[in-house]
């Protein structure tokens, strides 16, 4: 049967789409602590790979269902097309992110504030979604769960820096670009967790139902 080759490989081909937009969020924030342009760079190239790779996995997906597939096998092929679709934002998040700091890279006299606590933050949202896509590999719910009762604290995070900002916009008003770009890349930290919380709510699905 079709599906029997079919979501295994699916499976595989999101776990590596998954590590590459991991590691694209890595390397985005890194570079701004690093002062590296040409990582940050990269990350906007490595951007169109992803997309190749969702658009890959849709086309084995629409396959498989082109074959007429049991109802539990559609919700699991249908689960794992969202899933490709949120590590596709996720790489636009980090794409995002690559490109504040690469200007704010470009001020060498300036140090950005927060920038330890922002590749924390980058730490955070990639061991979500790490665990997120092994809860969707080994359906395992337990870990799903849990993933999913951590999704304020990216939330919390975010206002919290948001809020500092503001008040240091208003003390230097001159250096507002530069807070605004920061302002941004602690938001898109946020929704790559937010999409991560996705991937841990669908495998959340596929472990209570067994469908993959």
């Amino acid at each position: 049967m079709q599906m029997e080759t079919g979501l295994p490989q699916i499976k595989d081909r999101l776990q590596a789409m998954a590590a590459l937009a991991e590691d694209m969020v890595d390397r985005s924030v890194k570079a701004l602590l690093e002062g590296d342009g040409a990582s940050a760079h990269q990350v906007c190239i490595d951007d169109d790979q992803l997309d190749r790779m969702e658009e890959e996995i849709d086309e084995l997906a629409m396959k498989i269902l082109a074959g007429g597939p049991e109802l539990s096998d559609l919700r699991a092929i249908t689960i794992s097309m969202k899933i490709s679709n949120d590590l596709e934002r996720i790489g636009d998040e980090a794409s995002t992110i690559a490109k504040s700091v690469i200007q704010l890279n470009e001020q060498s006299n300036w140090k950005a504030p927060f920038r330890e606590e922002i590749v924390a933050m980058g730490e955070k949202a990639c061991l979500l979604l790490r665990e997120a896509i092994q809860a969707y590999i080994e359906n395992d719910s337990s870990r799903a769960k849990q993933l999913i009762s951590q999704d304020d604290q990216m939330d919390s995070l975010n206002k919290f820096y948001q809020e500092e900002l503001v008040g240091m916009m208003q003390n230097d008003p001159e250096l507002i670009a530069r807070y605004l770009d920061l302002g941004v890349i602690i938001k898109r930290l946020e929704r790559v967790a937010d999409h991560a919380i996705n991937v841990a709510e669908d495998a959340l699905i596929i472990g209570k139902t067994g469908d993959a």
